[in-house]
């Protein structure tokens, strides 16, 4: 047997989509805000991260640009090893005294979070009560 040919008997995903109710990668024609533009239509935003609607915050647009301006478009690496920009310092730094705690640390992504967090404070002998559904990022912190 054709090591693909259970890819090719599987059909559901062109049958969703040909029927119209296939409900991932809908591409949006407009900017991320709690009104967007997909397929041609207006459309409440309900599915996002941007809960704050900080990505069209003009405050947050122009520091961007400005960041980019000094920094460049990303980080070359992770911040483990060479990633770590003045600003994330920074950024931690303003966040512990907000918080009036001695010392804080921010992760790009919820992933990001669950792991360090998670399997920073577990330890070998510990046991966690992980729920079926959670997300992956925290069944791979409690390995």
């Amino acid at each position: 047997m054709d090591l693909f040919q259970k890819c090719y008997d599987y059909t559901q995903v062109k049958e969703a989509m040909k029927a119209g109710i296939y409900p991932y990668f809908h591409a949006l024609q407009s900017g991320q805000d709690t009104v967007v533009s997909m397929e041609g239509h207006r459309t409440i935003m309900i599915g996002s991260n941007n809960y704050l609607g900080l990505t069209s915050d003009p405050r947050v647009k122009e520091a961007a640009i400005k960041a980019i301006e000094k920094y460049g478009s990303g980080c070359s690496g992770s911040r483990f090893l060479n990633g770590t920009l003045e600003i994330h310092l920074e950024l931690e730094e303003e966040l512990a005294k907000f918080l009036n705690k001695e010392a804080c640390i921010t992760f790009s992504t919820g992933f990001q979070s669950n792991l360090g967090i998670i399997s920073a404070i577990a330890g070998r002998n510990d046991v966690i009560l992980c729920d079926k559904e959670n997300h992956a990022s925290i069944y791979d912190a409690c390995r």
